[in-house]
């Protein structure tokens, strides 16, 4: 006799096609927002990452640009608004971080966004100090009115044209800092400008002020270091008892007469140690150099130890001591010319020409 089995169908009943469709709609769901989430997050740290390396970028240009301003013994004429020439003594470090490897530094950007520092003026040795700066403009210091605090910051030329600022020109012996005004690209469409100063702190000490044509190291008194106004000889004297009448009685004049007036140290053996752009000077007396093109730039360089009293002016410049390392650019255009001239006391003065 067969077995009869019962089978229980409620038992085997499946999921019904809606409830499939609802199931899968639930999971794409849940999926395409773990995805996003997923997504998001990538582009998150993409753009930090992108911010970081901007900001790193601009931390080390900017900290190499106020180096280099502050060991800077002259501020070379620029090209444009968007160029820095600046030199200093060949034993510190240049932009690369190198002692006796360069003693001109040029900053500017090129149309890749790119910040560069030429050496020496010499565009074969043209390196990328960053990357994402879109755009860099220098300012510079000067006096804008009598007051010691009336410090502002213009341009070398006026707007994007070869106008040369007047105000900036004839101050230009006084600039002891810099405004830099560098733009970031942030890979996100920003572009942030980011200001910052740097002051030569050679400058500063040794050549006259910004503020007014007031040397920061020396006060407006005499070479003694006594007050100019005529109380020196009063003071130097003093009553019959202790000097006599040689003294007190000679208001104004009594100091100055048994002061013993400074030496200047002008012997002609200093300018052995000269080179110009390189050159040994032949004959230390006049010297001419041609064909350096438009914008060129003189440099003239002291290999050796220079007695202070030696003075170097361009054309009808102010006379500034000789330093070890000085430039000049020659002005833009055809049959430019310009004169340097070395002095010293009552010494028959050098002349070096330089011509386009």
């Amino acid at each position: 006799m067969k077995r009869k089995i019962s089978i229980n169908r409620a038992s085997q009943a499946g999921v019904s096609l809606i409830e499939l469709m609802v199931g899968l709609t639930i999971g794409l769901i849940i999926t395409a927002g773990a995805l996003t989430i997923l997504f998001s997050n990538q582009k998150l740290i993409l753009e930090k990452d992108v911010m970081d390396r901007s900001q790193e970028n601009f931390r080390f240009a900017s900290m190499t640009i106020t180096r280099l301003v502050r060991q800077a013994n002259e501020l070379g004429i620029p090209a444009n608004n968007n160029e820095l020439i600046v030199t200093f003594d060949r034993t510190q470090r240049d932009c690369l971080g190198q002692s006796n490897n360069s003693w001109i530094n040029t900053f500017k950007v090129n149309a890749n966004n790119e910040l560069l520092c030429i050496l020496n003026n010499d565009e074969n040795l043209s390196y990328v100090l960053a990357k994402d700066i879109s755009e860099i403009k220098f300012s510079y210091g000067i006096q804008n009115g009598t007051s010691a605090n009336s410090l502002v910051y213009q341009q070398r030329f006026s707007g994007n044209s070869n106008t040369e600022n007047t105000a900036v020109v004839n101050a230009w012996n006084t600039v002891t800092s810099v405004l830099t005004q560098m733009t970031v690209s942030e890979g996100n469409g920003k572009q942030p400008t980011i200001d910052f100063i740097a002051t030569s702190h050679l400058l500063a000490l040794t050549k006259l002020a910004s503020s007014g044509g007031t040397s920061h190291a020396n006060s407006a008194n005499d070479t003694s270091g006594n007050s100019s106004s005529g109380s020196g000889g009063q003071t130097s004297g003093g009553s019959s008892s202790s000097g006599g009448e040689s003294g007190g009685n000679n208001t104004g004049e009594g100091n100055n007469q048994n002061e013993t007036p400074s030496t200047m140290d002008c012997s002609s053996t200093d300018l052995n140690y000269i080179k110009v752009n390189n050159v040994v000077w032949p004959d230390q007396t006049s010297y001419t150099i041609s064909g350096i093109g438009k914008g060129g730039t003189v440099t003239v360089v002291v290999s050796g130890t220079i007695s202070s009293s030696w003075r170097i002016s361009r054309d009808d410049s102010t006379p500034q001591s000789l330093s070890s390392s000085q430039s000049y650019q020659l002005p833009n255009g055809n049959n430019k010319s310009m004169t340097l001239t070395l002095s010293c006391g009552t010494v028959p003065t050098r002349s070096i020409t330089a011509k386009t």
